[in-house]
């Protein structure tokens, strides 16, 4: 029982530490990977050596604490209790339990032994990186998260670009950064690595994983997909007629949303439509338009922030036809229906 009690009091047991926001900024960008009703895995965080660390089993996340403890508490639980506290606060290590107090309030946090979690550690750093791989992350990311294959369920960095697909539709960001060919990442590092208001600073990278290091030592890390991308550039490199989006186009899309009973939009010359007729639904004119696609709203929503120029008519697939548009460091296809 000494000898416990010895090594307990190591890890400041019945000692109060003082501790600042630090540690509850460091759960919150933790939390992104979190989960409530998850595996051991996804509920605790482990807090070692003046780290505190997470991992799922695909991302893992390190952020650096000053609290020297050793402890793998419920990670949400925790920062629920630290964000009640206010700014003054204290955290005592108990057996099996951390006791946060801050003011009126007490919260006992259940922990389990720290040897139940494995450790996660970063690549090293191998390469610069910086801010304008999350500029390209923002632009891919509303395409909808879909895991029946690892297309749509990954984003593709390759040339300084970073693609992603639904099937229905591509968007292609460029970054300019000098990163290894044909990274399949996962689309679920998207949210944690953006929401991270941290500058991005290093890249590391090992044949199952990939690292992203911020200025502060913190990191995500994620492992990447086996499998490869087909080769997209034979719908990107397409020979186009692009000329700036009509100036009404979304003007339009919205006056017709709420009238279009299957969620698509027919283009005739000029002028846009709810239904294939014009005398059912609503219609709005729109200077420009050609004739021909057939747009679903959904996917022109996604593209609005991006779409500076278009080509509404590219030929695809024999008699199938596409969309494709450009804007600031961007470019992509919608698959139409004509």
């Amino acid at each position: 029982m000494g000898a416990n009690f010895t090594s307990l009091s190591r890890s400041n047991m019945k000692r109060p530490i003082k501790i600042d926001s630090q540690l509850l900024s460091s759960l919150k960008i933790l939390s992104n990977i979190l989960k409530d009703d998850g595996s051991i895995l996804e509920r605790h965080v482990l807090l070692k050596n003046n780290w505190c660390t997470a991992t799922n089993g695909i991302l893992s996340i390190g952020e650096p604490i000053v609290e020297d403890l050793i402890a793998a508490p419920n990670g949400l639980l925790m920062r629920e209790a630290l964000a009640k506290c206010g700014t003054s606060f204290s955290i005592t290590q108990l057996p099996h339990t951390l006791e946060i107090k801050g003011g009126r309030f007490k919260a006992v946090i259940p922990c389990i032994p720290p040897e139940d979690l494995q450790g996660a550690f970063p690549d090293p750093p191998v390469a610069s990186l910086d801010d304008r791989l999350k500029v390209s992350l923002v632009a891919v990311a509303p395409l909808a998260l879909d895991e029946n294959s690892v297309v749509t369920a990954s984003v593709l960095i390759h040339n300084g670009t970073v693609t992603a697909t639904d099937r229905k539709v591509i968007i292609q960001h460029f970054h300019g950064i000098d990163l290894p060919p044909n990274l399949t990442l996962p689309k679920t590092l998207i949210e944690p690595l953006i929401n991270n208001t941290k500058k991005l600073v290093g890249f590391g990278y090992s044949k199952s994983s990939c690292t992203f290091h911020y200025e502060d030592k913190s990191w995500i890390k994620t492992q990447h997909f086996a499998e490869q991308w087909p080769d997209i550039n034979k719908i990107l490199d397409r020979k186009i007629n692009a000329h700036n989006i009509p100036e009404d186009f979304y003007n339009a899309i919205d006056a017709l949303e709420k009238f279009s009973e299957d969620g698509f939009v027919r283009c005739m010359s000029n002028k846009m439509l709810s239904h294939d007729e014009e005398r059912k639904g609503a219609n709005y004119e729109v200077y420009g338009l050609p004739q021909g696609p057939t747009l679903n709203i959904k996917q022109m929503k996604v593209i609005k922030p991006l779409i500076k120029t278009v080509d509404f008519l590219v030929p695809h697939n024999g008699n199938h036809m596409m969309m494709m548009f450009m804007g600031d460091g961007v470019r992509g296809a919608v698959a139409g229906r004509i």
